[in-house]
């Protein structure tokens, strides 16, 4: 009995965290950025893109928990983007540092500020 339960705690915990994964994000393709944040998309153009950068601080020193299982899977944070065109995005992700990372390496003009807490 013990061992059903737990099982099905199991599968619930990795259901989440694949539909997590899967369903939420961003991607570059071919130059133009797209971020899928709940049932919305945003395409960006990346010569567009100015200036990007995290609003959420993380703890200098995380716990186990915070830093491996909270902020991960669980924690969204918000990253904000400015276009030339001055219209500027707010997207709410849970691993906001793999947008910037990959921003900043298709388009190495864009300005990355440091995280605003």
């Amino acid at each position: 009995m013990i061992y059903i339960a737990a099982t099905a705690v199991i599968v619930i915990v990795l259901g989440i965290v694949l539909a997590n994964r899967f369903l939420a994000g961003h991607k570059v393709e071919e130059g133009i950025l797209f971020v899928k944040s709940g049932d919305q998309e945003t395409a960006i153009p990346m010569n567009e893109i100015v200036e990007v950068f995290g609003m959420d601080g993380v703890p200098e020193d995380p716990s186990f928990l915070e830093k491996y299982i909270v902020r991960p899977y669980v924690k969204k944070e918000r990253v904000a983007v400015y276009t030339r065109s001055n219209v500027s995005y707010l997207f709410v992700l849970r691993n906001s540092d793999r947008l910037v990372k990959s921003v900043k390496a298709e388009n190495p003009n864009v300005y990355i500020k440091a995280k605003l807490i």
